[in-house]
């Protein structure tokens, strides 16, 4: 090997390294946009008025997403988010906005619809927030836009990271406690 070739190899390894550390990085960037926004998203599902959460929401999900296009430089399309976001959101709430506008209407019964207004709706909020946040980060991580979205074709991703988002929002609603009790039996078990 000459001295030449050895040099690209190292310009190339350099390259390559670099290019894994920048993907690295906007992954980790693009998780602690969605963590935060989620989180935003499941307070603001606490909201006692009904339908200000749905404006809430929806507010908290635009913002993420701008967020996310920020951090992978990928221009804004409020007009495209906002439509990919209906179809996306129908595949998992039938009837979206009856949907939401009755479960918002619900938390007014006494009891029980303080009970659902607790722990449905900022979960439900929240595992909304998480799987739209973890679809658009996956499609523009790939190279893709705002406006070369297709959620007809993101329509399984999301459902699948919609189950995600409810197992994880879920945790954060009960304050996390079963996934702590978790860790602490394993740290016991090895322990013995």
């Amino acid at each position: 090997m000459t001295a030449q070739t050895a040099a690209e190899d190292t310009v190339q390894e350099d390259a390559t390294a670099e290019a894994f550390l920048r993907k690295d990085e906007l992954s980790r960037q693009a998780s602690d946009c969605i963590k935060k926004h989620t989180m935003y998203a499941a307070v603001g599902g606490l909201v006692p008025l009904p339908l200000l959460e749905m404006v809430a929401s929806s507010t908290i999900q635009l913002r993420m997403i701008a967020k996310l296009c920020d951090v992978y430089e990928v221009r804004f399309s409020e007009n495209a988010v906002k439509s990919s976001i209906s179809t996306l959101v129908a595949t998992v709430l039938p009837a979206t906005g009856v949907g939401l506008a009755v479960s918002s209407l619900f938390r007014s019964v006494p009891v029980v619809g303080t009970a659902f207004g607790v722990i449905a709706m900022p979960t439900l909020v929240a595992a909304t927030t998480y799987a739209l946040g973890k679809v658009f980060a996956w499609h523009f991580a790939k190279g893709g836009s705002t406006l070369d979205f297709k959620p007809e074709e993101m329509k399984e991703r999301f459902k699948e990271e919609f189950e995600e988002g409810k197992r994880k929002a879920a945790d954060l609603v009960r304050g996390d406690k079963s996934d702590k009790e978790g860790k602490e039996g394993k740290t016991a078990s090895a322990a013995a």
